[in-house]
C-alpha cells in the first residue's frame, strides 16, 4: 500500500459499556487509535419519502491492516473533505490477502425536515 494515498486522518470509536458509581451501565463511544487512511466516495441518492428529504452516501475506507476495528465500530473523519463527520461501518472490514490493508465501507446519511 502507497503511503502517499493514506492522507486522512481517522479516529476509530468503539461502543463501549461502562458504569456509574450507582452501579448503572452508560452506554457511550470511546476513541480508539487514530490512524492514517484513504477516504473517498464512491455513490450518493437522495431520497423523498413522506415528504422528508434524505440523501445519503456510500463512502470507502482503506487503511493499515488492523485487528481493532469491526463492523460494529464507527471512523471520525479529522481532515479532508469529510473532516468532523462521523462513518458508520455498515459490514465487516475486507482484508487484502496478506492482510497489509482493509477496505471499510461505510454510510454518511444526512437527513432534512
Amino acid at each position: 500500500m502507497r503511503a502517499g494515498r493514506l492522507r486522512h486522518r481517522v479516529i476509530i470509536q468503539n461502543f463501549t459499556t461502562t458504569r456509574d458509581a450507582g452501579g448503572q451501565p452508560i452506554e457511550s463511544w470511546s476513541d480508539g487509535a487514530t490512524v492514517w487512511a484513504e477516504v473517498a466516495p464512491i455513490s450518493g441518492r437522495e431520497l423523498v419519502a413522506a415528504g422528508a428529504v434524505s440523501a445519503e452516501a456510500t463512502i470507502r475506507v482503506w487503511m493499515r491492516f488492523r485487528r481493532d476495528v469491526s463492523a460494529v465500530s464507527r471512523l471520525l473523519c479529522l481532515n479532508g473533505p469529510f473532516a468532523g463527520l462521523m462513518l458508520d461501518i455498515i459490514g465487516p472490514p475486507i482484508p487484502d490477502g496478506k492482510c497489509t490493508r482493509l477496505e471499510i465501507l461505510c454510510k454518511l446519511g444526512v437527513k432534512r425536515d
